[in-house]
C-alpha cells in the first residue's frame, strides 16, 4: 500500500504533467510550408497548366500538431472543370486545402494562379542527345546514335506545335575514352504529359584525336661517343613536324630522343651523321629537316 505521502508526490507529478500539456496543447503557433499545386476534374481531351507548380501556405495550430507537419500533409487540389479554354485566372480558396484537423490555413502566397486549358495532342519528333564533360584528352567524340531516333510527344497543343525536337537527359562524357551504350530517360516538358518511348538506347562511339604539331631547335644526342671525345656545340634539327594523340603529342620532346650515331669516330674534326629517333610514343615523323647533321667532334 502506499502511503498518504507518496500519493501526495505522484498527485502533484500528475497535476504538473496535465497543467504543462495543456498549456502546450493550447499554445498556438505559425508555420510556413511548401504545398504542390494540383488541378483535379480535367475534362477530357484537355491538359490543364498552373503558372506555377507550388505555393507557399502559411499553417496555424497547436505548437505540438505543427513540431510534426510534412509538406505532404497539407494538399491543394484545384478543380478546373469548369474554366474555359484559354488562360484564365483562379483565386486559391480554403476549400481547396485539406489540412490535418486543427490546424488552418491562414496564407496563401501567391493567392491566385493564371491557369491554361488546352486541347491534348500528339506529335512524331526528333530526339537530340544531351551531353555534358568532355571525353579523356587525346580522344573525341566520332558519333553518337540514338535508338530510336524519334519520340511521340502528346500534351497541348499550343506547346507541341512549336516543338520540332525533344532531348535526353544529359549523357556525361568525363573521361570517357573508349565506346559505351547506355539507356537514357527523356527529359521533362512543360506541358508534355507523355513521351513514347520515355527511353532511348545511346550509342556513343569515340576515336583518337589525332593532330599535328611543329617544333623547331631540336637537340641531336651524339651516342656512343668515346670517352676521350666530345662535342664542340649540341647538334639540332631546324624542324620536326609530328602527328599523334592529342596528349601523346603534348609530351613529344620530354618522351623522344633524336640522336646519331658516332661510334665510327676515333678522332677530333668534323663529321656528318644520319639523324634517328628513339621513343616508345605512338607517333608519325611526318618531316625532319635536315636529315643529316654537321659534328664538330674535339678531345677532352
Amino acid at each position: 500500500m502506499l502511503n498518504n505521502k507518496t500519493l501526495l508526490k505522484i498527485v502533484s507529478v500528475l497535476i504538473t504533467l496535465g497543467m504543462w500539456f495543456v498549456v502546450v496543447a493550447g499554445h498556438e503557433e505559425m508555420k510556413e510550408i511548401t504545398v504542390p499545386v494540383k488541378l483535379i476534374n480535367v475534362p477530357k481531351g484537355y491538359i490543364a497548366m498552373p503558372n506555377s507548380t507550388t505555393v507557399s501556405v502559411t499553417i496555424k495550430g497547436a505548437a505540438r500538431l505543427l513540431q510534426g507537419l510534412k509538406n505532404s500533409d497539407v494538399l491543394l487540389n484545384i478543380d478546373v472543370s469548369s474554366l474555359p479554354e484559354g488562360n484564365s485566372g483562379r483565386r486559391i480558396l480554403p476549400i481547396d486545402f485539406k489540412t490535418p484537423l486543427r490546424m488552418e490555413v491562414v496564407d496563401v502566397k501567391p493567392d491566385s494562379l493564371n491557369i491554361t486549358m488546352d486541347k491534348l495532342a500528339s506529335k512524331e519528333v526528333r530526339i537530340l542527345p544531351s551531353v555534358i564533360g568532355e571525353v579523356k584528352s587525346g580522344y573525341k567524340v566520332e558519333n553518337i546514335t540514338l535508338k530510336p531516333s524519334t519520340a511521340v510527344i502528346t500534351g497541348a497543343s499550343r506547346v507541341i506545335s512549336h516543338l520540332e525536337n525533344i532531348s535526353t537527359m544529359q549523357i556525361n562524357l568525363s573521361d570517357r575514352s573508349e565506346n559505351f551504350a547506355l539507356n537514357v530517360f527523356m527529359k521533362e516538358y512543360n506541358g508534355i504529359t507523355k513521351i513514347e518511348p520515355d527511353t532511348v538506347e545511346v550509342r556513343v562511339k569515340l576515336k583518337e584525336n589525332l593532330v599535328e604539331q611543329e617544333f623547331n631547335n631540336v637537340p641531336v644526342e651524339c651516342m656512343n661517343l668515346k670517352s676521350n671525345l666530345q662535342v664542340v656545340n649540341t647538334p639540332s634539327l631546324d624542324y620536326v613536324k609530328v602527328r599523334g594523340r592529342e596528349d601523346v603529342i603534348d609530351t613529344f620532346l620530354d618522351k623522344v630522343t633524336f640522336v646519331t650515331d658516332c661510334s665510327h669516330i676515333n678522332a677530333a674534326g668534323t663529321y656528318t651523321g644520319s639523324v634517328a629517333y628513339k621513343t616508345n610514343l605512338f607517333v608519325d615523323i611526318l618531316e625532319l629537316t635536315p636529315q643529316k647533321i654537321n659534328l664538330e667532334i674535339k678531345e677532352r
